[in-house]
């Protein structure tokens, strides 16, 4: 027997969340159970009745937060007789892992009907990023991580653009722009602390072997096959592994020349000195600032480095 679940945040996408208007789609239909998340307090208890109720599949409405929430639930306690399929629907502020492995139909009506149907003919199994050893001590799975510029840049963005409604691919485009355009007609200036584009303390470690240490730009790890704005900032490298990093180099390369290959070059692209890309298993990554993982900000523990690992696969239906 299958039977769905549909999560809803309401106070996604700034509290203009298209979930409630599914819910009332949906509300007349005693064979999907559904569910409000008001608080996070709530989560747990939601996917337990869930699970009671003998959901199969899963759809998530929210962004990138929720999502990293519900698999870091799903994966480190055992709530489900065996995992659900996800159904990741693009009703957030930031939508980076539902553009990737979610529905590419933002219709309402047609997210009802495939709901109400389960007529799942594309799925897609991907791990996620075990954030192992976070200062907090509470562990996380996300599908994207990372340190150095793009911490700082996102802090930004949310603060600034976000609480001014401006969101999604629009709010990380005006932050790109704004820090290209410093990084292109400036001079390197490491003792800015405006600017993103400055050095940091950073050290690279996947698989037990040294990748990188000393001052660079930042180091960025995913399981996904695509970011924000459909960048594919990864390439050819050395090491095997389902967690694809790549590390910048400081003082920024020229931003006419490199920054479109850096975004969206082949995987046999030329780059700049000092870039490097490469496939793991596991990563150590070492830095003084906060690491950002699906939107979410913590530290690194004071005496180690930040472990990530292979995380367990989920199944995402692809609408």
């Amino acid at each position: 027997m299958t039977r769905p679940g549909l999560l809803v945040n309401p106070r996604a996408a700034q509290g203009k969340s298209k979930g409630p208007a599914l819910i009332e789609r949906l509300n007349a239909e005693a064979g999907v159970s559904m569910a409000r998340l008001d608080e996070f307090s709530q989560l747990e208890g939601h996917l337990h009745r869930f699970a009671a109720d003998g959901v199969t599949h899963l759809f998530i409405s929210s962004g990138d937060g929720t999502i990293q929430a519900i698999q870091t639930l799903l994966a480190e306690k055992t709530i489900f007789p065996a995992p659900p399929l996800l159904g990741l629907l693009p009703h957030g502020t930031t939508n980076m892992t539902a553009a990737d492995l979610g529905f590419k139909s933002r219709d309402l009506d047609t997210q009802a009907h495939f709901i109400r149907s389960l007529n799942v003919t594309r799925t897609h199994a991907r791990p996620t990023l075990r954030i192992v050893n976070p200062a907090d001590g509470q562990p996380r799975h996300g599908m994207f991580m990372g340190t150095g510029a793009v911490s700082e840049a996102t802090l930004y963005c949310q603060r600034v653009f976000n609480a001014r409604g401006i969101t999604g691919h629009w709010a990380t485009f005006a932050t790109l722009a704004g820090a290209a355009g410093k990084a292109a007609f400036a001079r390197p200036n490491p003792h800015d602390p405006t600017r993103f584009d400055r050095p940091y303390d950073l050290a690279l470690t996947a698989d037990g072997a040294p990748v990188a240490r000393g001052q660079h730009l930042m180091v960025i790890a995913t399981t996904l096959e695509k970011l924000i704005l459909n960048a594919r900032p990864f390439w050819a490298g050395g090491g095997e592994g389902a967690i694809r990093a790549s590390l910048f180099p400081y003082p920024v390369p020229n931003v006419f020349r490199w920054l479109l290959p850096m975004m969206y070059g082949g995987e046999q692209r030329r780059m700049p000195e000092g870039a490097q890309s490469i496939r793991a298993s596991r990563l150590a990554i070492s830095s003084r600032v906060s690491f950002v993982v699906d939107g979410e900000f913590f530290m690194a523990p004071e005496r180690e480095a930040l472990r990530v690992e292979t995380g367990p696969e989920f199944t995402y239906m692809l609408g």
